[in-house]
């Protein structure tokens, strides 16, 4: 037998080329995304100012590749009124994955928005006992926010064997909180000031899973020192 892996190898070496391509076509909105709501405010500041965070490796690259085409799959299955709709609120702004009319499900609940995410079987499975990720209920509640819908709902696809758990949530649970976020975010943006490092979540200090590792440790005047000619890219 003879192993051949030039097919993997010439696979991650493409999927690794087209993401430095997507990369250095990208240009930083200037507004707060709807994806990060539950990230530090300091990655969200960054994010915001279009500064590049560690690469991503290549098996996070193959990762968000297998959820794209699941999401493709789900999207086109759930005959949506409308994909990939752009919608914003209060200046932070993102997609959503599909508006749905829900009138088979076994609990109707009109048009809403329906945020599709793609988890390791190990993941869905935490999934189901814990509920879903607080950045995930943050998202798609700004996406009803914005296309006033009094519902969503949470698509987990197990990307193993693409069996589905949908939760619907009601909008105004969240309305608080997001509001909340929003208003630090403006406030920070307003001081012109990187903050300091703090996570909302414990897996965000990890250093794998760290976006920006080399600030984690920096205080406030080191920060203020490092990006001080970063704010004039801002209008």
């Amino acid at each position: 037998m003879i192993i051949d892996n030039f097919i993997d190898q010439d696979i991650g070496r493409r999927l690794l080329a087209e993401n430095d391509e997507e990369r250095k076509g990208h240009i930083s909105s200037g507004k707060l995304s709807a994806s990060i709501l539950n990230d530090p405010i300091q990655w969200q500041v960054l994010k915001t100012l279009g500064v590049e965070g560690k690469p991503i490796d290549e098996y996070v690259i193959r990762k968000f590749r297998r959820g794209k085409d699941i999401e493709s799959w789900l999207v086109d299955l759930l005959k949506p009124v409308d994909k990939q709709k752009f919608v914003e609120y209060r200046n932070t702004v993102g997609y959503v994955d599909a508006m749905v009319d829900t009138k088979d499900w076994e609990f109707p609940s009109g048009i809403i928005p329906v945020e599709i995410k793609s988890v390791s079987n190990a993941k869905y499975k935490r999934i189901l006992k814990q509920g879903p990720d607080k950045g995930h209920l943050l998202q798609a509640g700004l996406y009803a926010i914005a296309t006033v819908s009094p519902k969503f709902a949470l698509c987990y696809v197990a990307s193993d064997d693409l069996r589905i758990h949908t939760t619907i949530h009601e909008t105004e649970e969240f309305r608080g909180e997001i509001d909340a976020i929003i208003d630090k975010f403006e406030e920070q943006m307003g001081k012109r000031v990187i903050p300091v490092f703090e996570a909302r979540e414990k897996w965000q200090s990890n250093p794998e899973y760290c976006r920006y590792p080399d600030l984690v440790d920096k205080n406030q005047e080191e920060l203020i020192e490092y990006f001080k000619d970063k704010w004039k890219t801002i209008k």
